[in-house]
């Protein structure tokens, strides 16, 4: 029988660069992204509901961290920094100054866009998955992935030959 700190380790183990990652893009800093990390395993911890799978579990982990990341974002004594990391935007050293640059880009689109194109190119989850995780219609997943592609094309025009 697994005790309460092994069953934590693998859902830490099991999601925490997922929710790292959507962190992060969402607030541009490896500080603020491990704070909403932590604040979100303590949830999980202490407050969180009856899950009816892991699916469950993983849209509710990914819907506490984008709430986490409105907050910090709203708070008044956020510092408007924005930090690179390597080592989430691309394992490949000839492209990393590509992937840096668009990942900058990604970041700076409104926040209900990129947290669509996030877990759509990155994740490789479905607009149905999306839909579910967000709590949105897959209609309105489908437009914020069409406006954040629009708003990234014109961005991304120095890459079309590449």
């Amino acid at each position: 029988m697994k005790n309460i700190e092994d069953i934590f380790r693998e859902k830490y183990e099991k999601y925490a660069k997922l929710l790292f990652r959507i962190a992060f893009i969402q607030l541009g800093s490896t500080h603020d992204a491990e704070d909403v990390l932590q604040n979100v395993f303590m949830k999980l911890l202490y407050n969180a509901p009856k899950f009816k799978d892991d699916e469950h579990e993983k849209a509710w982990l990914i819907r506490v961290v984008q709430n986490h990341c409105k907050n910090v974002l709203k708070s008044s004594a956020r510092k408007n920094n924005c930090e690179l990391n390597n080592e989430i935007v691309s394992d490949n050293e000839a492209d990393i100054t590509a992937a840096l640059d668009i990942s900058m880009k990604i970041k700076a689109l409104p926040p209900n866009y990129k947290t669509a194109i996030f877990l759509y190119y990155y994740e490789d989850l479905t607009t149905d998955e999306i839909s579910k995780i967000l709590k949105i219609s897959k209609s309105a997943v489908k437009m914020r992935l069409k406006r954040g592609r629009e708003l990234l094309k014109s961005e991304l025009e120095e890459y079309k030959y590449e």
